[in-house]
């Protein structure tokens, strides 16, 4: 392919555009306007049934502690999750998904199955595991990024 590297940062760059208008729309058009973290919450959430500390919230998303609870509360207000006092530490909130949050998890888990079917549509077992590996090698430089920010400014 002619210009590869030109050609895919476009790609790369619309894609990205794409991504920032559908968060737009989906909170313009949904009643919660729940965001991209509030969705990476729900997931994480559903990683950990027993639930987790609004801390180790903070730390998976990056953000402060006052983030962090004011994120859940957001959530609980909508009957996404539900917070509870540690038994082993009263210092500590532990989050948990409701019913809802779990009913909210699978509509998003399923509409990723949709995204990963329709781009892989037609593709060979061969195709697939170059897209796979690809948007493997993204995702750790985009967390490669991340770090070194976080290096530079520390």
């Amino acid at each position: 392919m002619k210009d590869f590297t030109k050609e895919f940062n476009r790609i790369i760059a619309d894609a990205y555009h794409s991504l920032l208008l559908m968060e737009e729309t989906k909170k313009k058009y949904s009643k919660a306007g729940f965001s991209f973290r509030d969705r990476n919450t729900i997931t994480y959430l559903k990683r950990h049934e027993n639930g987790v500390k609004i801390s180790e919230i903070a730390d998976y998303l990056k953000i402060s502690r006052p983030s962090a609870t004011s994120l859940i509360k957001k959530l609980e207000k909508y009957g996404l999750v539900d917070k509870e006092i540690d038994p082993k530490n009263e210092r500590n909130t532990i989050v948990s998904l409701t019913r809802k949050g779990g009913l909210f998890y699978v509509y998003q888990h399923r509409y990723r199955e949709r995204l990963a079917d329709r781009v892989c549509e037609g593709f060979s077992d061969k195709e697939k595991e170059v897209l796979y590996e690809g948007f493997n090698r993204l995702n750790d430089f985009f967390l490669e990024s991340i770090k070194e920010s976080e290096d530079i400014h520390k």
